[in-house]
């Protein structure tokens, strides 16, 4: 019942579709329905009209109905009534196979509405997500579950629409169809319902779980694919291509054993329904035989019973294999739901207002912050006035990265708080926040589009001569001019066609285009060879001018002219000044500085 809430739920955007649906599918239940008791009339003229008018006539439905068949085949004779009879066959299919084309064509929008809606919710929830979500998730099984998952809600949930709204309507008329035939054998059909149903459910709560299993499976899957595309280098100089191989074929293999018993249990679904039905069919020759033997019921009738019954098994068979099809995407229902109900901890606070232009300081309070058991910053206090440059440096795993990210609202202290110009950020649209930040880290993050495209990211309405400015700015011009398209030039998937130094310079130049009143530059430089550095260093230097910048460093050489320079240890700050100062002090700074000197 719980799957059938969520199907209802999918839908019900699309009301005016489902009622059309409905309306087309009663009309085709009711065609069918005349196509199939066309059988009877057919066998009173093969076996032939008694001349005389019966001696009775029933007073049922049914009993009327064949009595004007009967008057039919008299008036007009045998020969030309089996004409008549043809042709009344032919166009009950033809409108029967035309309602049942407007039904799916009804049906067609719903379906592929339903899946455009649940990717474009799935991508939504997936930007609005924290970046601390995607760092304890695994991008494989995230991308599975916007591609494999949602394909199995499309095949086996959204798929199943048509068995839905098409097969109760048909057993119901059916049904009533066969209550007027007979209702005595139509009782005893009923009571074998219960126990078809129960091993039906049997098997679908097993075909549930299995699933879910195999698409985790897959997620792991996919995920050991993507590693090793991103790191194909590294596993190839290090020689590790035996061990990547062997990891992937004991997931895959482990994956394949899930399918197979996921098939083996699917399929037995199609012959246990069907062996049902022809359990029951014959019970209904036997009891439906002593009847006729009784008088109680005509022989033609009875076979016109039997064929609409037959006929019923079909959407009960559809119904049956829906139920399956929809316990099978339940799993991929669960899967994507887990990612649509995480919660989004990086949210605009109630009656967040647009932040004003900033015009004083920003300020860590008290700031501490810790990812689960771990604490990373431990009471945090600095303030950053307009127009300075600070520098975080430390070792690694002091913080650095940390106290950037949540002036930036990736994150939000544990306790304490960061001020705007006195007043604190969450009061402030995480939008309006971001706004004014600029951001160069250390890994060049380029998009498959062009170098036009990836300078004005974000920017709605195309400037070429804002974006000329700022590769100029960035030291970029004189290498765009030299690529193929120049500005149009595709850099390739994470800018794979560019040079490292090329890729910088890129991305500072796209923080230049945004013209940002803070900066945040993550270790910009400390991946790039001496020539390139420097490009990007005179760049960069470019790029702070009159803005206030927080440069995480971890060259020393390159923080030497910061206003301020933070030293962080445990996620403390343990010294504080500028240069030279640091180094009257003799202490961690200046151990680092002395460190970095020898290893030059």
């Amino acid at each position: 019942m719980k799957r059938l809430r969520d199907i209802v739920a999918l839908v019900s955007p699309y009301k005016r579709e489902l009622l059309s649906n409905l309306f087309w599918n009663i009309l085709n239940a009711i065609f069918s329905l005349f196509t199939f008791l066309s059988v009877v009339p057919f066998l009173n003229v093969l076996f032939g009209v008694s001349g005389e008018e019966p001696q009775t006539r029933g007073t049922g439905m049914v009993d009327r109905a064949n009595e004007v068949m009967e008057s039919f085949i008299r008036s007009q004779g045998q020969s030309k009534a089996l004409v008549w009879m043809c042709l009344g066959i032919v166009a009950l299919a033809l409108a029967k196979n035309l309602v049942n084309y407007f039904s799916l064509f009804s049906i067609a929008r719903i379906r592929t509405s339903v899946s455009r809606d649940l990717r474009e919710k799935m991508y939504r929830k997936l930007l609005r997500l924290p970046v601390s979500y995607f760092s304890g998730e695994r991008k494989g099984d995230i991308i599975s579950r916007m591609t494999n998952d949602l394909m199995e809600i499309e095949f086996s949930v959204v798929g199943t629409l048509e068995a839905l709204l098409k097969s109760p309507v048909m057993i119901i008329i059916y049904l009533i169809s066969l209550f007027l035939l007979s209702w005595k054998l139509t009782l005893f059909a009923l009571l074998f319902l219960p126990l078809s149903g129960f091993l039906i459910s049997r098997i679908a709560k097993s075909l549930k779980n299995a699933a879910k299993r195999g698409k985790g499976s897959l997620g792991e899957l996919i995920s050991v694919i993507e590693e090793t595309l991103s790191g194909i280098r590294i596993i190839k100089v290090f020689n590790a291509e035996q061990s990547f191989s062997q990891k992937f074929d004991r997931m895959n293999d482990f994956y394949f054993r899930l399918m197979h018993r996921l098939y083996r249990r699917e399929y037995l679904s199609s012959p246990m329904s069907e062996f049902i039905s022809l359990v029951v069919i014959s019970f209904l020759l036997f009891v439906g035989g002593r009847i006729v033997l009784s008088g109680e019921l005509d022989g033609k009738m009875l076979i016109g019973y039997l064929v609409i019954f037959s006929m019923i098994i079909q959407p009960a068979r559809a119904l049956s294999d829906a139920f399956f099809k929809i316990s099978k995407g339940a799993a991929s229902l669960d899967r994507m739901r887990e990612v649509m109900d995480a919660g989004e901890t990086i949210a605009d606070a109630p009656g967040a207002s647009v932040a004003p232009a900033f015009s004083h300081d920003i300020e860590f309070r008290q700031v501490h912050f810790a990812y689960g058991d771990h604490t990373v910053l431990r009471g945090i206090n600095l303030t950053i006035r307009k127009g300075q440059t600070v520098a975080l440096v430390g070792p690694s795993g002091s913080g650095k990265t940390t106290l950037a990210s949540i002036l930036a609202r990736f994150y939000n202290p544990t306790s304490g708080e960061v001020l705007l110009d006195g007043i604190p950020i969450q009061q402030y649209t995480i939008a309006s926040i971001r706004e004014m930040m600029g951001f160069v880290s250390q890994e060049s993050i380029l998009f498959n589009d062009s170098v036009r495209n990836n300078m004005a990211l974000g920017t709605k309405g195309m400037q070429q001569e804002r974006v000329e400015q700022a590769a100029r700015i960035a030291n970029a011009e004189e290498f765009i001019l030299r690529l193929e398209g120049r500005y149009d030039f595709n850099v390739g998937d994470g800018g794979n066609r560019l040079s490292g130094g090329q890729k910088q310079r890129i991305a500072i130049a796209r923080a230049v285009f945004r013209n940002p009143p803070i900066l945040i530059l993550d270790e910009a430089t400390s991946a790039l060879d001496t020539q390139s550095e420097q490009l990007v260093q005179d760049a960069i230097y470019r790029l702070m001018e009159n803005r206030t910048s927080l440069v995480i460093a971890h060259r020393l050489s390159t923080v030497q002219k910061a206003d301020v320079i933070v030293v962080l240890d445990g996620g403390q700050i343990v010294e504080m000044g500028s240069h030279d100062e640091l180094l009257r002090r003799d202490a961690l700074y200046k151990r680092l500085v002395d460190m970095q000197t020898l290893q030059g």
